[in-house]
């Protein structure tokens, strides 16, 4: 076990350089918006990339999750696999979001889905309960992340644009009444 353990954290701290480990449900600070990123489904072994607006976030490994704090106001969420997901959000302050990278059988490697979290939905408030109770957190610091993802991130936004040009329905839209009040009761 302790083996594993070792292994498991040298590889996110590898990726990511700034696991925290098990966390209480976050508030965000006065005045910020908080985004949780979880992420759920087939692909256990396969690493989702996720991304805000122009900035690379992270890598999910396992049942990893990433809190992200945030200004309010107009984001773009998306994350990677053998395919892109995008989210766009209006964020409002001292609010809480949950989206769910899920993944799901593809081609040759685990798609992306990118939904949003209910917590007027039972499951949705299980499964993120569940997910912050039980996996790792990765708080978001935009100063430890290395890795030089600007093509990745010129490519992703170009498919975001031409998405959007065609109206596509692959882009959904972040509800912010669905914002989560407290996770630490899900029922």
């Amino acid at each position: 076990m302790i083996l594993i353990s070792i292994l498991f954290t040298g590889v996110v701290f590898g990726q990511s350089g700034y696991l925290n480990g098990k966390q209480p449900f976050q508030k965000p600070k006065e005045g910020k918006a908080l985004v949780y990123l979880i992420r759920s489904g087939a692909g256990a072994l396969v690493n989702f990339r996720a991304y805000k607006d122009d900035k690379f976030l992270g890598a999910l490994v396992n049942d990893d999750y990433l809190i992200i704090e945030c200004e309010p106001g107009e984001h773009l969420f998306w994350a990677v696999s053998e395919n892109r997901d995008y989210v766009e959000a209006n964020l409002e302050a001292n609010k809480v979001y949950v989206l769910n990278i899920q993944g799901q059988m593809g081609a040759f490697i685990a798609s992306v889905s990118l939904k949003q979290l209910d917590p007027n939905k039972k499951s949705d408030k299980k499964l993120f309960a569940r997910k912050i109770r039980n996996s790792w957190a990765i708080v978001y610091d935009e100063s430890r992340i290395t890795e030089d993802k600007s093509e990745n991130i010129e490519k992703g936004l170009a498919k975001y644009k031409e998405l959007k040009a065609k109206e596509s329905s692959k882009i959904i839209k972040l509800d912010p009444a669905k914002a989560f009040e407290n996770a630490d009761k899900p029922n």
